[in-house]
């Protein structure tokens, strides 16, 4: 039974996953409350985009809140899983981008007990053991970009001089994913790379490749 390695960069918007599967890569998305041409775009890509289902209505008590928080965090882990079911099996490794450590306040709270309800889920369908984490500075450290002042711009261009063969990275080079004004990527471009880099930095950490 081959390995499965699976990185994912989670957030509430915008939590995108890199598959390598058989050698080969693949990537996923669950976008919610984005630019709806910024997700054409990068479903054009080659990018398989996932609808969300999810309700977040404003003005709501403490309690109401948590109710939301646990049916729609619920539901994503679900739809995470269950998108992944096929390539999930006990030598699957899952690997988190963590959390920066500038992220502070109640959102940052919010996206940790999100990815623990996907975590508690996985754990249903794969050991503990399989689940990694690594901080975003290691990332950046697996792309050579983890100099003081380079960012997410510096991890594009080197996905762009050495990602793997796919669709997405040949829209980055034809220069198809710029926004409108053509100076910035759209959304979820970094996110897909940011996914691509957690399974290069356990392939690097633990089965030193």
């Amino acid at each position: 039974m081959s390995s499965n390695y699976i990185g994912c960069d989670f957030s509430l918007n915008k939590p995108t996953i890199c598959l390598l599967s058989n050698g080969l890569y693949s990537f996923y998305s669950w976008p919610f409350n984005i630019n709806p041409k910024s997700v054409q775009k990068i479903g054009e890509s080659g990018v398989n985009i996932i609808e969300r289902t999810e309700t977040r209505p404003k003005d709501l008590s403490a309690s109401d809140l948590v109710r939301y928080d646990i049916t729609n965090s619920n539901n994503l882990a679900n739809s995470i899983i269950d998108t992944l079911n096929p390539f999930i099996n006990k030598n699957t490794k899952f690997i988190f981008e963590g959390s920066s450590f500038a992220s502070r306040g109640n959102i940052a709270l919010q996206l940790t007990a999100w990815r623990y309800i996907l975590v508690y889920k996985l754990s249903l369908v794969m050991s503990l053991d399989n689940i990694f984490s690594y901080s975003p500075q290691t990332l950046k450290a697996t792309a050579h970009c983890s100099k003081k002042g380079m960012g997410k711009s510096d991890m594009i261009k080197v996905f762009i001089e050495e990602g793997p063969e796919h669709e997405f990275r040949k829209h980055l080079i034809k220069g198809e994913l710029f926004n409108k004004g053509g100076k910035k990527w759209i959304e979820i471009v970094d996110d897909v790379i940011d996914s691509y880099y957690a399974v290069r930095t356990y392939m690097k950490k633990e089965e030193f490749l």
